[in-house]
């Protein structure tokens, strides 16, 4: 089939950085998933091996392991359900710490922290907060990890979070061996090269110093006039250098606990500090854009390494002092460097930012929002090539769609303006403005003719574009929230489903209202007509709700809690329809039996976008974990669901897979969101047949 030629095509050349040889599309895929596009945003830290062979990321589907010398992909540690944002190797190497950072949400944990054999990828355990051990509170909405750090002898593990705490962990036992609360939100902690004082950098400007043995705090520094934002022990554990959001880097004099020096040639927030192994070298990364690397002793600025065009998040220094590794979330790139040329020696690619997404009719071309530079990117399937960056939009893209023949392609923003374009030139064809915010709804009809938009809940008018002359033909008033649109197979009904709880038809060609369908008074998050016309399916966030197109008669509830985002799609048969899940996973629904054919566990964040291949057994799916995951569905087509281990029969050996996942999210067959007796239920009831 042509088109899975190009889709294997595009993701076996697609942003390999480097001609890197590792395979990276295809390493810790989740269950279902056959291919990646995207290696997650980098959201978190970069630590070297103490043998200076390799460094790991942390981003927001795991953590990725890069070669020192090369830059190549050596690994992919996955298991986190949320973003990644701290990583420490142990003294002997031998042992990777991971540790998240999320949004409270009800369907997750608070964050958990995993160890990994740093050569087999083997996870080897997971430390998670005893229940007892209430959670203080929470900072601009996050909880989670903020920083890890092992002992010398590489036997206990310390880790400080959002909500003030330093938890200490047996490495042996897993178990949760001290806790140190009361403090501030804490953004950093390291332990003195011997291990007997733990450093703890805050969002109330000091360092705070504890004796690790006997539990006592001893000393408290105040120099910087905002947060400590990061911290690091010279080798020897004489001087403390701690960089902070005031601009400067301290050094601090361990004995006489005062500054030594005073570091002020960063122009913004010092992100990050690290020391080499051998004492000599201090390097620093600023949200200026720059790295600069000092004399440690001296405190004497050596050289200014310049090349990331966005904030530095995160540095690290070889133990030979040798190579300098930065990174940047927003500029989407990790970088290497040499020390001694002020060479770069890599530049790292394919951790975006991607929020935005649109997938072509014509089997050829993605659409993907770059956020840095607000701009939209076609790639080029058949040539694995990026083929045309539209820039224009003066604020993000929020929501893109291709017209039927694949042509045109509409983007919105919040800059309040939709623009046209020419996929095949790139060119820039109409800029449509009308809307009093942003526009975050967004379809071409599928004669093309028509281009209709929404904007947000302060905007409540639906507009009626022409999609040749950009004329706006009709603004459609009623809703009175956030507003999902879908146009009928033939082009001339209109369904929009509002936050409001309603789901409205229009006329296309005069604008008339033809019907309001009440529902049941919860938002509606996506509509979507099946290719016949028949049916109408929407979501509300506790199902997949489907009416007759018609009547508005409403037929049936699949249910299960779904996302709320508008991404919602039938397959091109019609045989199948596909919906996110709440919290993380897609649904995959039988249209016709209506029935729960699978779910996969998807993106370790919110699917915000689905659509299907011609073929309508090859789903892509797009998530806020900034990657792209394409599944094959046959299987799951041509399999009974309820044949849970797949044996080709229905028995006893399927009841008792099921009971085994009782109170777990997968096999999870009827969708209400959990394995449960209802489960076992649907089961018996096929057995033999």
């Amino acid at each position: 089939m042509r088109y899975l030629v190009f889709v294997l095509l595009f993701l076996l050349i697609l942003f390999l950085s480097n001609s890197y040889t590792q395979d990276w599309t295809t390493l810790g895929l989740p269950e279902g998933a056959k291919y990646r596009v995207g290696k997650g945003s980098l959201n978190g830290e970069i630590a070297i091996s103490p043998d200076g062979t390799r460094f790991a990321v942390g981003s927001s589907i795991g953590v990725w392991m890069y070669d020192v010398q090369t830059g190549e992909v050596l690994a992919l540690f996955t298991g986190h359900t949320e973003p990644v944002w701290s990583v420490a190797f142990s003294p002997d190497g031998k042992t990777l710490a991971s540790g998240g950072t999320r949004k409270p949400r009800w369907w997750a944990e608070d964050s958990e922290i995993l160890l990994w054999d740093v050569e087999t990828g083997e996870h080897l355990g997971t430390f998670t907060r005893p229940p007892e051990i209430a959670l203080k509170f929470e900072v601009d909405g996050q909880l989670g990890i903020t920083g890890l750090a092992f002992s010398p002898d590489g036997k206990t593990l310390v880790s400080a979070s959002f909500d003030g705490a330093i938890r200490f962990w047996d490495i042996g036992t897993g178990e949760h061996i001290t806790l140190l609360e009361g403090h501030a939100p804490i953004s950093s902690v390291v332990l003195s090269p011997d291990g007997r004082i733990l450093a703890i950098g805050d969002w109330e400007n000091n360092i705070l110093l504890w004796d690790v043995d006997s539990g006592e705090h001893v000393a408290t520094f105040k120099g910087h006039m905002d947060r400590v934002w990061d911290l690091a022990f010279l080798p020897d554990g004489k001087t403390l250098a701690s960089a902070g959001w005031d601009n400067k880097i301290l050094l601090w004099d361990m004995d006489t606990e005062s500054i030594r020096l005073t570091l002020t040639d960063h122009e913004w927030i010092v992100s990050s500090i690290a020391f080499s192994s051998d004492g000599e070298t201090l390097v620093s990364g600023s949200y200026d854009k720059t790295v600069r690397v000092w004399d440690a002793n001296t405190g004497k600025l050596r050289t200014t390494l310049s090349g990331h065009a966005h904030f530095v998040d995160n540095v690290a220094i070889s133990p030979n002092g040798k190579t300098v590794i930065s990174s940047s979330h927003n500029d989407e790139t990790i970088r290497m460097w040499d020390v001694d040329t002020e060479a770069q020696i890599a530049n790292i690619t394919g951790h975006w930012r991607l929020s935005t997404t649109a997938f072509s009719p014509d089997e050829r071309t993605i659409a993907i929002e770059n956020r840095y530079d607000k701009a939209i990117w076609l790639w080029d399937i058949v040539n694995a090539r990026k083929r045309h960056m539209l820039t224009g939009h003066t604020k993000n893209v929020t929501v893109l769609a291709f017209s039927l023949d694949g042509g045109v392609l509409a983007s919105g923003s919040s800059d309040r303006t939709i623009r046209l374009w020419d996929v095949s030139t790139g060119n820039l064809q109409a800029i449509l403005e009308g809307h009093g915010g942003g526009i975050y709804a967004i379809a071409f009809s599928p004669d093309g003719r028509t281009l209709v938009s929404a904007g947000s809940e302060d905007d409540k008018g639906i507009q009626l574009w022409d999609a040749q002359t950009g004329e706006n033909r009709a603004i459609l008033t009623g809703h009175t929230g956030d507003i999902s649109l879908a146009f009928s197979p033939d082009s001339k009904t209109l369904a929009s489903g509002g936050r409001d709880g309603t789901i409205k038809f229009w006329d296309v060609n005069t604008g008339e209202l033809l019907t309001t369908i009440e529902g049941d008074g919860n938002s509606i998050g996506a509509v979507a007509f099946s290719p016949d016309g028949v049916t109408l399916a929407s979501t509300n966030g506790h199902g997949v709700y489907l009416w007759d197109a018609d009547t508005g008669r409403h037929r049936v509830t699949l249910w299960g809690a779904t996302t709320t985002t508008q991404a919602l799609t039938f397959s091109p048969d019609g045989a199948t329809i596909v919906v996110p899940r709440s919290g993380q996973g897609i649904y995959v629904w039988d249209a016709n039996s209506e029935e729960l054919r699978t779910t996969f566990g998807g993106h370790t964040t919110r699917t915000h976008a689905v659509a299907f291949w011609p073929d309508s057994e090859t789903l892509v799916s797009a998530g806020y974990d900034s990657t792209i995951l394409l599944w094959d569905l046959a299987p799951v087509l041509t399999q009974a669901p309820w044949d849970t281990n797949s044996d080709g029969i229905v028995n006893i050996l399927d009841l008792t897979f099921v009971a085994s996942h009782f109170g777990e999210d997968s096999p999870d067959l009827n969708g209400d969101g959990i394995v449960n007796i209802l489960d076992l239920v649907l089961v018996a009831n096929y057995i033999g047949k």
